[in-house]
C-alpha cells in the first residue's frame, strides 16, 4: 500500500505533484512549528549559556537545534501511528485516520526522522549521540506504553521537553548555569501540567477508544483539580527567583505579566470541569505561559 496524496496535488500524476503531495503530508504528520519552536528553545540553550555569537557556540547549538527538531518531529508521526483508533473518533482530519497517508509511509517517515536526529547529534560527540537515543527510546515508549498510564507518560514529555534546553547549552560550550537550569525546571513543571490538561481535553474521545490516560482514570473533575494545582506550582516557582533575591524587580514584572497571569487564568478557567468549552480555550491558550518564560530567562544570566 502506497501513500495516497491530496487530490490537489495528485492532479495530472506528475512526479514533481506526488512529491510535493508527499512533502506536504510529511508537514502535516510532524505538525512542523512544533519540531521548529523545540529547535529554537534548544538554540535558546545555547544563547544563555553565555557564549553567544562565538561562531563555535552557534555550531553546536545549531547542530542540537536540528537534532532535537527531528526526534521531536518523529515523536509526532509515532504518537499519530499508535494513535489511529482515537483519532478516527477525535481527530478525524488528521492524515491517517482521513486516509491521506497510509501508515506504511507514516513510519518510514519516522525512521527517516530519527536517523536524520542522531545524525545530526553524534556530530556532536558520543555523549550527544547517546542523549538522542535516549529522547527517541522514551519518545517511542511514551506512543506505545506511558502514554496509556497515570501521570508517567505526561511526566516523560515534560521531561523531554525541559531536557532540550541543557542539552542546547552543553552542545554549545557546556555551560549549564542558573537561567538554564531555572528553564529546565520551570518548563518539567509547566509542560506536565500542559500535557494533563490535553488529556482532559481529549477525555471524551479516549473514553470512547477504550484508551487509559490521566484524564480516563481521574475522571473530569479530578483531572482539572490536578492541572489547577500543577498551574500553581508553577506560579510559585516561576516567582521563586525573586523572592530569593536573584531576580530582579524586571524579572518579576516579565514572569508576572508573561508567565504567572495567564497561567493563574487558565487554572480559573477550569472552575468548572463540565464545561468543554472552557477546557479548550485553556488548551488553546496554554503555549502562551511557556513561551512567554523565555524573555525573563535573560535576566537571570
Amino acid at each position: 500500500m502506497t501513500a495516497q496524496v491530496p487530490h490537489a496535488f495528485a492532479a495530472n500524476g506528475g512526479p514533481l505533484r506526488r512529491l510535493t503531495g508527499r512533502a506536504h503530508l510529511a508537514l502535516r504528520l510532524v505538525r512542523i512549528s512544533r519540531p521548529l519552536l523545540a529547535g529554537g528553545f534548544t538554540f535558546l540553550g545555547g544563547v544563555l549559556a553565555g557564549g553567544w555569537p562565538a561562531g563555535g557556540v552557534a555550531a553546536g547549538a545549531g547542530l542540537a537545534a536540528l537534532s532535537v527538531s527531528c526526534i521531536t518531529a518523529f515523536a509526532f508521526v509515532v504518537n499519530d501511528c499508535f494513535d489511529v483508533a482515537a483519532d478516527r473518533l477525535g481527530k478525524p482530519d488528521r492524515p491517517l485516520p482521513a486516509g491521506d497517508a497510509a501508515p506504511s509511509f507514516a513510519w518510514r517517515l519516522a525512521g527517516g526522522l530519527a536517523a536524520t536526529g542522531l545524525g545530526f547529534a553524534a556530530a556532536l560527540g558520543p555523549l550527544a549521540a547517546a542523549y538522542a537515543l535516549a529522547a527517541l527510546g522514551l519518545s517511542f515508549a511514551y506512543s506505545a506504553h506511558f502514554k496509556r498510564t497515570l501521570l508517567l507518560g505526561n511526566a516523560s514529555i515534560a521531561l523531554l521537553v525541559a531536557s532540550t534546553l541543557p542539552f542546547g547549552a552543553v552542545a554549545a560550550n557546556g555551560n549549564v548555569n542558573f537561567a538554564i537550569a531555572l528553564g529546565a525546571w520551570l518548563s518539567f513543571q509547566y509542560v506536565l501540567a500542559q500535557e494533563v490538561l490535553f488529556t482532559l481535553e481529549d477525555l471524551d474521545s479516549d473514553q470512547a477508544a477504550g484508551l487509559k490516560t490521566t484524564a480516563t482514570i481521574l475522571g473530569r473533575v479530578r483531572c482539572a483539580r490536578l492541572v489547577q494545582c500543577l498551574m500553581l506550582v508553577f506560579v510559585a516557582s516561576a516567582f521563586a527567583p525573586w523572592l530569593a533575591g536573584r531576580g530582579d524587580t524586571r524579572y518579576a514584572l516579565l514572569a508576572g505579566a508573561g508567565c504567572v497571569a495567564p497561567a493563574l487564568w487558565i487554572a480559573l478557567r477550569l472552575r468548572c470541569p463540565n464545561r468543554r468549552d472552557r477546557i479548550a480555550e485553556a488548551a488553546r491558550w496554554s503555549r502562551l505561559p511557556w513561551l512567554a518564560s523565555f524573555p525573563p530567562l535573560f535576566l537571570l544570566q
